[in-house]
């Protein structure tokens, strides 16, 4: 039996809410590594009933804990397949799929198989995996999550204070992870994950890599591009990361978010005075919810974040959110009880574990980047973070600058290739959008510097990740034809924002 239409609709949008967003080995050494003899991957029906009612199907691709003891541990893979539906004759391969994080599963993010275009559904097998150490793979970490920043529910924000409290919860978080996955975590680093993606390439019997990634996939896709130059069809990096940048340099998309949400009121005027007028309240007092919990200002603010990158649900998530705070501070006696049991829906209140912070978060970039920050180093970053970001600046720029704590004497295997990399002639669509509210659009125009043979398309707006993400079709269209064709478009290209031409519900 087919699921439902509002079965299919429900998985995506919770999937889409819970996102949003490196000495160095020598890419010349392995520029003449010849193709390992790999097994093919043996599919079958996905356990997750979920998946296997959209027709996915699961595999596990058994790989070297450490790359240079074959014969040594392993970890398991797991892998997930949604098959192409055109001929034998229309079929190009496979594009493999990273959503990012670092440390977001793929089984998380397969929905986005099915919202790709008819055109490359026919051609493309879609495959995605959980890296070494997430989700579904075996071994993986387990208990290293923490909860959001504590930040105060009233008054004015010390962020000092808060990036005090936060080194210390990270440093005693982090090492305890470590301690309990003191093995694993060396190996989880971006370039094990790139050796682990070319050997899914050679189990799929693909010749070159067709990929796709968003956020912290396109590090892994730089990474491959480094590493395995002749190895590549086609890259689309989308929503990327900064590949010049160290450690420190990431703090910078902490001041994404304001941007994203500037936007996202100059599209929205109507919701300027709500928002403004919610957050002034709020900061004074919280709601007291009919479950006894309180509703703080971080409750209204850690979900707009992540709502405003995702153009399919942003406008209506995003408004609804806004005036259901608003309803229930000043809104008729029978408004404000039912915006009240409303706000006790998970979707409109502040997560409880932090994506940024952390876990593989952490366990991965701090593998990437062998710099370390000093505590006053971190001080006197954040002060700029939060003058040029003054509404979510310190939230996120609390966890990147504290990020590493904990991970000062954990040795760095392999750091990720930093640019520049004129060497690569490397086929790549760099896309993003102007306003992003996780990736600010500089870093690829960055990515373009380092790659000089690849070409930009940025859209007007503040998606993350726009392919399948973004409303107009000029989109879809131009991503379409590169992955179709492997042919990179004779010069940058741009494309107009469009405002959707249906809201979806809110569940």
């Amino acid at each position: 039996m087919k699921p439902s239409a509002w079965g299919r609709l429900s998985w995506i949008c919770k999937a889409m809410v819970l996102l949003p967003g490196l000495a160095l080995l020598s890419p010349l050494a392995v520029w003449g590594q010849t193709e390992q003899s790999l097994p093919s991957l043996q599919w079958q029906a996905c356990q997750d009933e979920q998946l296997a009612s959209f027709g996915y199907e699961c595999a596990t691709l058994i790989r070297p804990l450490r790359r240079r003891e074959p014969d040594g541990p392993k970890v398991e893979l797991a892998v997930f397949r949604l098959s192409a539906t055109g001929t034998a004759k229309e079929r190009i391969g496979t594009v493999f799929f990273n959503p990012g994080g670092p440390g977001q599963p793929g089984h998380g993010s397969a929905y986005k198989g099915m919202l790709l275009p008819d055109e490359i559904r026919r051609a493309f097998d879609f495959v995605t995996w959980d890296p070494r150490g997430l989700g579904q793979s075996r071994p993986a970490l387990s208990d290293c999550q923490v909860p959001m920043p504590r930040r105060p529910a009233t008054g004015p924000v010390d962020w000092q204070r808060v990036l005090s409290q936060r080194q210390l919860e990270l440093t005693e978080r982090n090492r305890d992870c470590i301690a309990r996955h003191r093995a694993l975590i060396p190996e989880m680093g971006t370039v094990e994950a790139a050796h682990d993606l070319d050997a899914l390439r050679q189990s799929v019997g693909d010749d070159r890599l067709t990929f796709w990634g968003v956020s912290y996939g396109t590090v892994i896709g730089s990474t491959y591009a480094a590493l395995f130059p002749g190895r590549v069809r086609a890259l689309v990096l989308d929503g990327s990361v900064d590949p010049w940048s160290d450690l420190s340099g990431l703090r910078l998309s902490a001041t994404a978010p304001d941007d994203a949400i500037r936007f996202f009121l100059q599209l929205n005027p109507d919701l300027k005075v709500p928002l403004q007028a919610s957050l002034a309240r709020l900061e004074q007092e919280p709601l007291i919810l009919p479950d006894g919990s309180l509703y703080t200002r971080w409750d209204l603010l850690d979900p707009l974040v992540n709502y405003l990158p995702q153009s399919r649900i942003s406008g209506t998530y995003g408004r609804t959110l806004i005036e259901t705070v608003h309803q229930a501070l000043v809104g008729a006696p029978a408004e404000q009880t039912a915006a009240l049991e409303t706000l006790q829906h998970p979707l409109l209140r502040s997560p409880e574990h932090d994506l940024l912070a952390a876990a593989g978060f952490a366990a991965v970039t701090c593998q990437d980047f062998p710099q370390r920050m000093s505590p006053r180093q971190q001080a006197a970053l954040l002060g700029d973070l939060t003058r040029q970001a003054p509404i979510y600046g310190g939230s996120i720029g609390v966890n990147f600058l504290a990020l590493c704590s904990g991970y000062e004497d954990l040795k760095v295997n392999t750091p990720v290739p930093r640019a520049p990399f004129p060497q690569r002639d490397v086929s790549g669509l760099i896309t993003g959008s102007s306003w992003d509210g996780a990736t600010p659009w500089i870093w690829s125009t960055a990515m373009a510097r380092a790659f000089p043979s690849m070409r930009t398309l940025q859209v007007v707006g503040n998606e993350h990740g726009i392919y399948t993400n973004a409303q107009t079709p000029c989109v879809e269209k131009e991503v379409s034809r590169y992955l179709l064709t492997a042919s990179v478009p004779p010069r940058d290209l741009s494309c107009p924002y469009v405002k959707p031409a249906e809201q979806q519900s809110f569940p």
